[in-house]
């Protein structure tokens, strides 16, 4: 038996998992995409689909004003006395809260609109109960020199008052930013999971334990890192950060964390996709886990995992395809900072999008729905239908990864007749509007080819098209220089536009 990683493909980043009967539900952060906090769950560990969003109303978590990379940082999800329990920060209010959840007879999660807010001034939160309490472990600074550690408090879950703390219980090993706490009980000790090193080449994931949940924690010569490629520039996936540990329905124990698969070219790797979803049996025999066979890899192969083996099932590969017969839009659909309300119908067979007076470099919801690039190598596809009207406006296929850096093929109408098609990109404070060709009619199809190195865009009508090609690396967390966030690919329509959408597909 084998499995491929990342075993959720796409921008997932900092995975926590809990199994709920004979489902696992996993939670990540989602930054300033809409709806904020992302859902999935499988049966076998390796096959995921996606739930409806947590934060779909302001009240829960308000993203209007979320700049790039804000937004819904680090989420735990847990489940306590019949409820699951997300905690997260919305960096673009910096506020830390609990939104309740409860399950449903589909085994599906209804998110309560009311939030809890703790007042602790960090990120990265984690739940633990125990004896009837609550306890929340966080990261933040600790002077006024940058040093960061993880933090505790005890809280009241109705409330999230503090009722205990901050304290400290771990500065970690010393490596850069200390991250991502998670506590877990076993065998009558505390351990401490946590994450050193940046969210980026330096990335490690460390654990320490105590007797004591308050500490000191602490950690034995060889132990840590316990998990990391960070030497490894040969491997494929990069970045190793971020894990949580949990058991399945067979009792085996598993650690989730977040990885990167960068494309490499030539002597450079850049990454598009951002952080994904990576999964690694673990043995835990004696004091300290043992994570897989000690290299996070892209195969997994469990022949030395048999009990492991029988959770996880045939991997599928993942693919995309919506035409609209149901009315309804799937779950993997994302908007920026907030719903696109009336300017998006959704009806038997078609999808219309209206324009709106907000391109994709300013701050709130321009009229643009996007899927996760989930493939180095991935084509993108829109069809149109004969209804859609650029108006005085334009519309289009784009690619963002931040308010800075986006590339779109746009549609005009043509002063004399037909439609003209431009190259709008911007780089930093580079900005491109060129025009590229003309089409006698509207185009049928808008398609984006992702490659490694490029990424290349073209609007067919019937025998005609038009198209122009980028380098990848433009759009890549290197040329941003942060790793939050990966490509979103998707439909843009400004002004008074309507992009009327019969099919998209993502192979």
């Amino acid at each position: 038996m084998k499995y491929t990683n990342p075993i959720r493909r796409g921008m997932y980043p900092d995975p926590s998992i809990v199994r709920v009967g004979e489902y696992y539900y996993l939670a990540n952060s989602t930054f300033e995409y809409y709806p904020g906090i992302a859902i999935s769950r499988s049966r076998d560990l390796v096959n995921w689909e996606s739930l409806s969003g947590v934060a779909t109303k302001p009240q829960q978590a308000d993203l209007r004003s979320s700049k790039s990379n804000e937004g819904i940082f680090a989420v735990c999800i847990r489940y306590h006395e019949e409820h699951f329990y997300v905690v997260t920060t919305n960096f673009a209010e910096f506020k830390t809260f609990i939104i309740r959840g409860e399950l449903t007879a589909e085994k599906e999660i209804t998110w309560e609109d009311r939030r809890v807010e703790v007042d602790v001034r960090g990120i990265d939160p984690d739940l633990y109960f125990e004896d009837d309490k609550t306890y929340l472990q966080f990261t933040g600074y600790v002077d006024d020199k940058g040093t960061k550690a993880l933090q505790q408090v005890e809280i009241s879950l109705g409330t999230g008052e503090i009722l205990r703390g901050p304290e400290i219980i771990s500065y970690g090993t010393g490596g850069r930013d200390v991250e991502g706490p998670h506590i877990i009980r076993k065998n009558d000790w505390y351990y401490l999971l946590a994450a050193e090193g940046g969210t980026g080449q330096g990335h490690m994931i460390t654990i320490f334990r105590s007797k004591n949940l308050w500490g000191p924690y602490e950690s034995e010569p060889g132990v840590n890192p316990l998990f990391t490629n960070r030497d490894r520039a040969e491997e494929p996936l990069q970045n190793i950060g971020h894990a949580d540990l949990f058991t399945d329905v067979n009792g085996n124990w598993w650690m989730s964390c977040l990885g990167t698969h960068p494309a490499r070219i030539g002597f450079s790797m850049i990454t598009n996709i951002g952080r994904e979803t990576l999964l690694y049996p673990v043995i835990w025999d004696g004091d300290w886990p043992e994570i897989y066979h000690g290299v996070p890899t892209e195969e997994v192969d469990l022949q030395d995992f048999p009990g492991h083996g029988k959770t996880v099932g045939e991997q599928k590969k993942v693919c995309f395809e919506e035409n609209f017969k149901n009315a309804q839009l799937s779950n993997d659909w994302l908007t920026l900072r907030d719903s696109l309300g009336s300017d998006l119908v959704v009806e038997e067979g078609k999808m219309t999008l209206a324009g709106k007076e907000k391109d994709l470099s300013e701050l709130g919801t321009p009229a643009f729905l996007g899927l996760r690039q989930t493939e180095i190598e991935e084509e993108f596809r829109v069809d149109l239908s004969r209804e859609s009207d650029p108006g005085e406006g334009f519309f289009g296929l784009a690619v963002i990864i931040n308010v800075d850096h986006y590339a779109e093929l746009t549609i005009t109408r043509s002063q004399d007749t037909g439609y003209n098609v431009h190259r709008r990109q911007k780089i930093a404070d580079v900005e491109i509007n060129r025009f590229v060709g003309h089409l006698d009619k509207m185009p049928e199809e808008l398609k984006l080819v992702n490659t490694g190195a490029k990424k290349c865009f073209t609007a067919t009508a019937g025998a005609q098209t038009a198209s122009f090609e980028m380098d990848a690396i433009n759009l890549s967390n290197e040329a941003l220089a942060a790793l939050n966030t990966g490509d979103i690919e998707g439909i843009h329509a400004y002004g008074n536009s309507k992009m009327v959408v019969t099919r998209v597909k993502r192979s």
